[in-house]
């Protein structure tokens, strides 16, 4: 039986200690956190490599233990693509990357080639690896178009976290709110495009590549159909997005416009486990009256495509 995490960031398993206990957390703050976190880490390249590939083989044990046999991991470091590769998982390795200021993209991007050029040969055929442009919030309009052809000339598949909080839909929409706030307090070089993350990845040509789009919360009809009509997929998140206060994910109107939906833990940083029946369950008490359990269950045991 197929059984599928369709969003982790196995790595980040260290940082278990941020995830927010009832009655949760603004996401805004925790993201501060985790960043701030990881920028110290960062200076530290021997104990980032330990910790991470730590991290990774702990998640795998506890996916395996749920009885998973299929994922999509995001890690910025690749630490997780080796113990995955030796695990018998299949499914998808994203390299992320992130960059507010434009001089960042061609180093964020040389990365991550290097990362998947090196690794790509030697996975076994259940895996593939692919490149997750982190967040309209947090990728410069360079790193974006510079991502997109990397993407669509190495076919790669790309995953992308979007329309996530009621902060990053407000600074995309109408420049307000606390993200807007404090990008013009910092003088981070990032401009409100005055539409909506989903209506933005459009623009950019992001969606021309069916992308695999996570928690996709704070989206309208038109936004849904413009996920449709790309043939891209989204994963729900739901313990992640209620313990960050991101509202519910309006589930109904994905399925209504028959978009292809998976069910994703998150990392252990926003959510209690990597166990995707406790993730399903969830996701049927927080939809309730509007999509019928055996729907939700069902979302858990889709295979994962690669776009």
């Amino acid at each position: 039986m197929t059984f599928t995490n369709a969003h982790t960031h196995l790595e980040l398993g260290w940082l278990a200690a941020l995830c927010p206990h009832a009655p949760g957390r603004d996401f805004l703050p925790w993201w501060f956190d985790l960043e701030e976190r990881r920028r110290k880490m960062s200076a530290m390249a021997c104990f980032v490599e330990t910790k991470f590939r730590q991290a990774a083989e702990a998640g795998i044990e506890a996916l395996l233990a749920a009885g998973v046999t299929h994922i999509a991991d995001l890690s910025a470091s690749g630490s997780s693509i080796y113990p995955l590769n030796e695990s018998g998982l299949q499914g998808m390795i994203f390299i992320e990357v992130t960059g507010q200021y434009a001089e960042q993209a061609d180093r964020a991007l040389a990365m991550a080639r290097y990362v998947i050029d090196e690794a790509r040969p030697k996975l076994h055929s259940g895996l593939q690896l692919g490149l997750a442009l982190h967040a309209p919030y947090n990728v410069h309009p360079t790193l974006w178009k510079k991502g997109v052809t990397y993407a669509r000339e190495a076919e790669l598949p790309v995953c992308v976290h979007v329309a996530e909080s009621r902060a990053e839909y407000d600074w995309m929409t109408t420049n307000t709110g606390p993200l807007a706030d404090f990008y013009r307090e910092t003088g981070i070089p990032l401009s409100s495009p005055g539409m909506s993350p989903v209506a933005y990845l459009e623009e950019r040509g992001v969606l021309d590549l069916k992308p695999l789009l996570v928690h996709g919360v704070h989206v309208d009809e038109s936004d849904v159909q413009r996920i449709a009509a790309s043939g891209s997929r989204v994963v729900h998140c739901p313990r992640s997005n209620m313990r960050l206060h991101c509202e519910r994910m309006p589930l109904e109107l994905y399925l209504k416009h028959g978009v292809k939906v998976y069910l994703g833990t998150e990392s252990l940083a926003s959510s209690p486990s990597l166990d995707v029946s406790e993730e399903a369950q969830a996701a049927i008490d927080l939809h309730d009256g509007y999509v019928d359990a055996e729907t939700i269950l069902g979302l858990a045991s889709q295979p994962l495509s690669g776009g």
